[in-house]
């Protein structure tokens, strides 16, 4: 598992993964609902600590107690919090290898700090898409992976994809799932 992920096991361990075809369950408070998109078949990694979704050459990590997280009050921008991230895994050797742009995105009801860049973990290279993203009232890191030679230009779409599908519930059909798409239990 990726190094910045090391730190999280315990917080995923809290994280039950729904494996129904239109919701997957990223946290306590943040859905992707994936009905009728590729990442409806997306899989959970078997190896990993339950805060991973694979999907051809894409990896998807998340986790709402990253690098910074304690920092977090009504006043802190996401771009602030971004930044405090930033300086953290820079300061544990982490800092990526290029940084392609960065920016905010807003989307229907998510909004967005993203980072296009190249990383290298473990001695493995990649085109990455980092996102802080605000979804209704949680705060949820994302880390989209792909092959080190990955075009800019996709990652761009794959991430604006993943955020677009970003919810607060998976409670019923306008939220989340297509019509004829069963619907998780929810607790």
């Amino acid at each position: 598992m990726k190094a910045r992920l090391s730190g999280i096991v315990m917080a995923a361990a809290m994280v039950l993964p729904v494996q129904v075809l239109a919701c997957h369950q990223l946290s306590q408070n943040v859905w992707m609902c994936a009905g009728d998109t590729p990442w409806e078949q997306a899989e959970w990694d078997p190896y990993g600590d339950g805060a991973t979704l694979l999907l051809d050459d894409y990896a998807l990590s998340f986790t709402e107690d990253f690098p910074g997280a304690e920092i977090r009050d009504v006043l802190t921008t996401l771009e602030e919090q971004f930044v405090t991230y930033a300086e953290l895994t820079e300061a544990d050797g982490n800092a990526p290898l290029e940084v392609n742009r960065q920016e905010l995105i807003t989307l229907d009801g998510v909004q967005a700090y993203r980072s296009l860049q190249r990383d290298k973990y473990d001695d493995s290279q990649t085109t990455s898409a980092v996102m802080l993203a605000d979804v209704k009232a949680a705060r949820i890191m994302l880390y989209l992976d792909g092959p080190p030679t990955l075009a800019w230009d996709r990652i761009d779409t794959a991430s604006r994809d993943v955020l677009a599908l970003l919810r607060a519930s998976c409670a019923d059909v306008a939220t989340c799932a297509g019509p004829d798409t069963p619907l998780p239990p929810v607790d």
